[in-house]
């Protein structure tokens, strides 16, 4: 009975796709534009760096729903000594020795506003308290200073965030030109951050909806060799896991499929380490880094490895893409799920990658056509998501069945071998 089931389970499986492509990203002359870009479509919307200043959260509620970004490219954020309730007497006094606050470079969850979340304990969000006991609101505590995207300088109170409406309150130093605005949530379903201009007064909406991109190119801020730097980078979506290989060559870039490093969720993680500037020969771009990156919610799989640079004098950003992509179809109630192997069909080395959402022990049973066991292995599953080496140089050419089986979910793949 085993040959016909293997047959059938043939059918339920998509063919590995393979196809590689050079594409340009443009964010334009001193990178004055944001581009957020789809790996499948290409640039899905580029809107300007600096009309902006801060920019709020709308996903989620806890912590992640509490993340507050200050716009790196055109506006400085200042930590002060003062509490809300020294909203009349705040002055500058002092301001040259108060901390810049920069956004996290590993999760959106922590804007530059979050920068001191947990310091007063685990309801402190870093901007205010949230009180589990009144409707699990979040009230501001501290004034900060903001240098906004014009050279002006504002003082800002993130007032609170309740039941999904945020408020804030900033005015210019003395206080003149006071304003409360609310920005409620719900009405940006498919946002991940609403935009507010504290120059013009405006919410803007400035992002595609979030399940239509991977990748962000943008002009940021950093920490570098003690000092505060421009720099331009790659940023990640919130769902988006990457993981990279440095290699020997070109080639062996645009050709490896296995990653060196664990998949991780840093939105930085690709950022901007595969360039470099020297003052006497200009830009420098390692071609011999490959990023693998991975959309845990359409099960898309791609590698790209960057090839030129043009700085700030044009704001392109080039490199190769290739998808790589093999799925199995995932089963309610598995501990595992985003099955997939490449490269497929290979010499016999294969790597599988995978989404464990527990640690588990599996086994690993490679079949022949006609059911004819020709490989096995045990393997322990830890939470996250991972690769794992198969190597099958020793089968003959042909199609062949891989079942990936742990206690509770059974998954079968097709590997081919030529």
């Amino acid at each position: 009975m085993k040959k016909p089931i293997l047959f059938l389970v043939l059918s339920f499986f998509l063919s590995t796709v393979i196809g590689q492509n050079a594409d340009t990203v443009i964010t334009g002359t001193n990178y004055t534009n944001r581009v957020f870009y789809s790996l499948d479509n290409d640039d899905v919307l580029s809107t300007p760096v600096n009309d902006w200043d801060i920019a709020l959260a709308c996903y989620g509620p806890g912590a992640a729903g509490s993340a507050i970004l200050i716009n790196e490219a055109a506006c400085f954020l200042y930590n002060t000594p003062y509490d809300t309730g020294a909203w009349n007497t705040f002055d500058t006094v002092g301001a040259y020795t108060w901390k810049q606050l920069l956004n996290s470079d590993t999760s959106w969850t922590n804007g530059a506003f979050n920068t001191y979340r947990g310091a007063a304990g685990l309801f402190d969000m870093g901007w205010g308290i949230l009180n589990p006991n009144n409707n699990h609101w979040t009230f501001g505590d501290s004034i900060y200073l903001v240098k906004t995207h014009d050279g002006s300088f504002k003082k800002l109170v993130i007032t609170s965030l309740k039941t999904g409406v945020w408020t804030i309150t900033y005015a210019n130093l003395n206080g003149t030109n006071p304003q409360t605005v609310s920005i409620t949530k719900a009405n940006y379903p498919k946002r991940n951050f609403i935009y507010y201009s504290l120059v013009n007064h405006q919410i803007i909406d400035k992002e595609p909806d979030n399940d239509t991109w991977e990748l962000l190119f943008q002009k940021h801020r950093d920490w570098v060799s003690n000092m505060y730097v421009s720099v331009s980078g790659v940023f990640k979506n919130r769902n988006i896991w990457s993981a990279k290989a440095h290699l020997p060559s070109f080639n062996d870039a645009m050709n490896t499929t296995a990653a060196q490093t664990s998949f991780n969720k840093n939105v930085i993680d690709i950022g901007y380490e595969w360039k470099k500037y020297n003052f006497q020969t200009g830009w420098k771009v390692y071609d011999t880094i490959a990023y693998f990156i991975y959309n845990i919610d359409s099960s898309m799989f791609y590698r790209i490895v960057f090839t030129d640079f043009g700085g700030s004098a044009n704001g392109h950003f080039i490199f190769n893409k290739t998808l790589i992509k093999n799925l199995a179809i995932n089963e309610p109630n598995n501990t595992l799920k985003n099955i997939s192997t490449y490269p497929n069909p290979s010499n016999g080395s294969f790597n599988l990658l995978y989404e464990a959402l527990e640690n588990t022990v599996g086994n690993i049973a490679v079949y022949s056509i006609q059911g004819v066991l020709v490989h096995s292995e045990k393997i322990n599953f830890t939470k996250g998501i991972y690769m794992h080496a198969i190597n099958a140089e020793n089968l003959c050419k042909g199609v062949y069945l891989l079942v990936l089986e742990t206690t509770y979910s059974k998954h079968t793949l097709k590997l081919i071998i030529e």
